[in-house]
């Protein structure tokens, strides 16, 4: 009772005429407690220890501070979030300093900002208030129209600065409530990478050299770039190379999987995939477009030069530290000459997202069990079938790397590397020096392997080599583009494996998806329709159509207004059994070997799918936009 009453006091606005002041420590933590936000243990922590936490976190803001950044006392948002406790409604996520600043606004009676970088204009901020004045006082224009700006503050209620915003500004101006550390992240994003672009530009259009920086050591596939620290790059005056730094930093905190920089008519792009979606980040001025090329295609060991050729190279740095302290990363990238310049693709390859617990990829258990019992034969092939993007390496890479003991030989040949991995012995394909994957698979058998991988079997003389060497006692581990399981049989045929080996070889096929998962910070229940029950194909009992609870995002700050935020597989995990076996016998087609499949246990892509929808995982519409339900099924 006492949680409800706290909530709907949150949502009540102040009575007029009420002055809005800031909550006392112990009134914040009450009101966390109320939310389900902080635990009442917790709540008694805080204040038994807040001034002793208090002089400590005071005490490390001696060091050296960034430029132009005013010493501030500590918050109690920030002393709060520095305990780092687990939510009390959710304890695989903790209380960070935006859900304290959250409460804390609606305490106050004032509206709360989640900044969200994406949606920002890097324009509109860099000209309206200086970067010390924005740093010094921590605020941050997010919106302006009709005469009206809206900015995010640390102190909304501090007057006199409202009074100077709206002189400098000329507009009336919004405040609203932002935490201090995403106002200063904000900042030091958008102040940085603009400043850096607008003073290469002016040394661009002046003459100067803008020089990519240092060279690599060109014989070393895993040459390491340290990028550096926040105050270092603020520090120096290489406008290029701070640039494409801030790119960098920027890409590894949005989680983003892939950087595109696009050039356009009369500026260029910069775009991010996040979550399986690109989103427009920065707009940079058309001249400086060749130098942020050239310095990433320096530190990927591309020739800078040669501008009318594709070009492919990787870059190994670290993310999520402070200038190289976090975990190391690979970077693979690839350039596209295109109708107005060179076009460059990063795709980022986090160890934590690629290289994974095989109970962490989203199998149920049943396709968990059937796949480690593939894995585990000393002999076979195993095939992953999917689109581009549908995360085949993850599950390769997890594999391998589970299976990759000191008492085995792990080779692979993959066109190019995806992951440079130290226990693997990988081999790329190299074409004008005759490294194909049939060449390579020729010479494997000589080097006394265990397990093979091939990145993909392309055509038949690759297939051919593949089921050789399953055959001969390896296991082969590969990849194949077909839509579903079945249909994975039925392609080998086409390809020219003989029936026989097939059978003789081929232990088990995985299809599989990548679906967007509901945002747990928004997600609300709901009961699915009678029609949207139907395009699922889930039958019906006594002619009526089953009640199926799922959850929806209804859209936050924190998956950006999508009710969408991270990814998990979808597995169509084929056994291959007697009864699937004497089908390839018989040449029979994808529909006769979709149904023995199922009759021997397999789900469907569309089927996995509802089983998450069901659980409350994923959304209608993402399983309707992923699996896509064969008439053969």
């Amino acid at each position: 009772m006492a949680s409800r009453t706290v909530k709907d006091n949150m949502e009540q606005s102040l009575p007029p005429g009420t002055a809005r002041r800031i909550p006392s420590l112990a009134e914040l933590c009450d009101a966390l407690v109320g939310l389900g936000r902080l635990k009442p243990g917790h709540r008694d922590e805080v204040l038994a220890r807040c001034a002793a936490q208090r002089a400590h976190l005071q005490r490390q803001r001696l060091a050296p501070r960034l430029k132009g950044a005013e010493a501030h006392e500590v918050t109690d948002a920030e002393l709060i979030a520095s305990f780092h406790f687990p939510l009390a409604s959710d304890p695989t996520d903790h209380l960070d300093e935006d859900r304290v600043v959250e409460v804390q606004a609606k305490m106050m009676g004032i509206p709360y900002a989640h900044i969200d970088p994406l949606k920002l204009s890097p324009e509109l901020i860099t000209s309206t208030v200086s970067r010390p004045f924005a740093r010094r006082h921590c605020v941050v224009p997010l919106e302006s129209g009709n005469g009206t700006i809206k900015v995010a503050m640390a102190d909304p209620l501090n007057e006199e600065l409202v009074d100077e915003l709206q002189r400098i500004t000329g507009r009336r101006v919004e405040a609203v409530m932002a935490s201090r550390k995403a106002i200063q992240k904000i900042i030091t994003e958008i102040y940085g990478f603009q400043s850096s672009v607008s003073a290469a530009e002016e040394q661009v259009r002046g003459g100067e050299s803008t020089g990519p920086g240092p060279g690599p050591d060109l014989g070393n596939l895993e040459q390491y770039f340290r990028l550096k620290k926040v105050d270092e790059i603020e520090a120096t005056d290489r406008h290029i190379v701070n640039a494409v730094e801030y790119l960098l930093h920027y890409a590894f905190d949005n989680r983003a999987s892939d950087i595109h920089v696009e050039p356009r008519r009369e500026a260029a792009v910069v775009r991010m995939r996040i979550d399986g979606v690109l989103h427009e980040v920065y707009r940079i001025p058309k001249v400086v477009h060749p130098a942020i090329i050239s310095r990433i295609k320096m530190m990927a060991r591309m020739d800078v030069a040669e501008r009318r050729k594709p070009q492919d190279g990787r870059i190994k740095t670290a993310a999520g530290g402070t200038g190289g302290e976090g975990r190391e990363v690979e970077l693979r990238v690839s350039t596209l000459p295109v109708a107005f310049g060179e076009k460059v693709v990063l795709r980022i390859f986090d160890p934590e997202q690629i290289l994974v617990e095989l109970g962490e990829l989203g199998m149920y258990p049943e396709e968990l069990e059937a796949y480690e019992r593939f894995i585990a034969r000393p002999n076979g092939m195993l095939l992953v079938t999917g689109p581009t993007g549908s995360g085949k390496t993850t599950t390769l890479y997890s594999t391998l790397r589970a299976i990759a003991t000191p008492e085995v030989n792990v080779v692979t040949i993959e066109d190019p590397i995806e992951m440079v991995v130290e226990e693997f012995n990988q081999v790329a394909v190299q074409p004008k020096v005759d490294i194909t994957f049939p060449q390579m698979l020729r010479t494997f058998l000589r080097q006394d392997p265990d397990i093979i991988m091939v990145g993909e079997i392309r055509d038949a003389e690759t297939a051919e080599y593949a089921v050789q060497a399953a055959l001969t006692g390896h296991l082969v581990l590969s990849t194949l583009h077909t839509n579903d399981s079945p249909s994975t049989v039925v392609r080998l045929r086409e390809l020219g494996v003989d029936r026989f080996l097939i059978n003789s070889t081929l232990v088990g096929v995985v299809a599989q998806r990548l679906v967007r998962k509901v945002c747990q910070n928004c997600k609300v229940e709901e009961l699915l329709t009678p029609d949207q029950i139907a395009l699922l194909d889930i039958p019906m009992r006594s002619g009526r159509a089953p009640e199926l609870k799922v959850a929806r995002g209804k859209g936050c700050a924190r998956c950006r207004g999508t009710g969408l935020y991270g990814r998990t597989g979808l597995f169509e995990v084929l056994d291959v059994t007697d009864g699937i076996r004497k089908l390839v016998s018989e040449e029979a087609d994808v529909a006769v070997i979709a149904r023995q499949a199922r009759a021997d246990g397999m789900r469907t892509l569309r089927e996995v799918a509802v089983h998450k929808l069901a659980a409350g995982l994923t959304s209608f519409e993402e399983v309707m936009r992923v699996t896509v339900q064969e008439e053969h099924r």
